[in-house]
């Protein structure tokens, strides 16, 4: 019964290759960060349809919305120095074509076109205007501006290293003045660009340090986590407090964020460590497609579980459409992909290769991640 159960789950989530990782930390970091995006979206979707979340649930996803957004800058830019020096500047710009602005479009007109054929059922109401904000107004799209963003973020880094030549105290202040910048230029996709340069800056200029594999006892320490806890304990609450630090104090909300982030990676490197919870490794590792569908699938599960099961209570709701609507994306991604509709995700077949059977993936690396970097 038991190797029944394995095969299934093997089957349904590829769990042998998606669990192998040449850095756990980084998809623990991911899976988390994941879980806790589709956490307010799922909150959100609640909050629009009139259904009514405690207050303790609704501080919850305020304490998670300060850091986990510039914790994937964070992650992403931790990658990008290994990827110019193995790949070099054209095939990497390539590569993120391929990875996150191409899927960046066709899943903004998947999901713009799925919310207009079933406006009845959905909180969002779309126009054939809206497929205009793909490129003029990301934000407008729910949660798919963050590819669009990451892609410039990237670019833009790539391309001031290649023809200007910035070293990365140079990209540290333009970071700063960046951010700055975006409480000015708070339209369109400039403003995202903007604010989250710098993290993914921060993110470069870390990755010498994130990646010695040397420290990362030092990072599991408990001596570390019991520092950082209690920072991260009183500047959440006072973001909570103090929502507005977002807009007037960006430089404060920044510290708030950076504190989140490392009280994350410690809770990371510690379950690296002990190598434990490891279907969040499995999340981590797919959380590009968890990203791109999970809006999709929990606006349909909300929708069936209230109007057609009558289920009331938020909290079963939250759980129910939380698990179920990663799991989904999960298995959603897989069968695609066996389907051959490898292509709706990406360009670059070889990133998915290891997830085909194993006549079909002589390519890719088992253990090459397909999540965002």
């Amino acid at each position: 019964m038991k190797s029944h159960f394995k095969q299934g789950l093997q089957y349904l989530f590829n769990s042998k290759v998606a669990g192998q990782s040449r850095l756990p930390w980084v998809d623990y970091a991911k899976g988390l960060a994941i879980i806790l995006v589709a956490y307010r979206h799922v909150l959100i979707g609640f909050e629009r349809s009139g259904l009514k979340p405690s207050i303790l649930l609704i501080n919850a996803n305020e304490v998670f919305y300060s850091f986990r957004m510039p914790l994937f800058f964070i992650l992403s830019g931790v990658f990008v120095t290994n990827s110019l020096r193995k790949r070099g500047v054209g095939r990497l710009i390539k590569n993120k074509v391929q990875t996150l602005l191409y899927p960046y479009v066709i899943w903004a007109i998947i999901q713009i076109s799925l919310q207009i054929i079933f406006s009845n059922y959905t909180n969002a109401k779309r126009s054939l205007i809206d497929y205009t904000y793909i490129i003029s107004q990301p934000d407008a799209l729910d949660q798919l501006w963050y590819l669009f963003a990451l892609f410039n973020v990237a670019v833009l880094y790539i391309l001031l290293g290649k023809f200007f030549r910035f070293k990365i105290l140079h990209q540290l202040i333009l970071g700063l003045l960046f951010h700055s910048l975006s409480l000015i230029i708070d339209f369109g996709p400039w403003r995202d660009l903007l604010y989250y340069y710098l993290f993914y800056v921060l993110g470069v200029f870390l990755s010498s340090y994130l990646l010695d594999k040397n420290r990362y006892k030092i990072y599991a320490s408990w001596k570390v986590f019991i520092i950082i806890t209690p920072l991260f304990i009183i500047s959440q609450w006072y973001f909570v407090n103090n929502e507005s630090l977002q807009y007037s104090h960006i430089y404060l909300f920044a510290l708030i964020a950076l504190i989140g982030c490392c009280f994350m990676l410690n809770i990371c490197f510690k379950l690296q460590q002990l190598n434990k919870l490891k279907f969040l490794k499995i999340v981590g590792y797919y959380s590009l497609y968890v990203y791109v569908m999970h809006v999709m699938i929990v606006s349909f599960l909300r929708s069936f579980f209230v109007q057609v099961v009558g289920i009331k209570s938020i909290p079963l709701l939250l759980f129910l459409n939380l698990s179920l609507g990663i799991s989904l994306s999960i298995i959603i991604f897989n069968y695609a992909i066996r389907l051959g509709f490898w292509f709706i995700f990406t360009l670059d077949k070889n990133r998915i290769l290891p997830l085909l059977p194993s006549d079909q993936n002589k390519i890719a690396k088992p253990n090459e991640s397909l999540s965002l970097q």
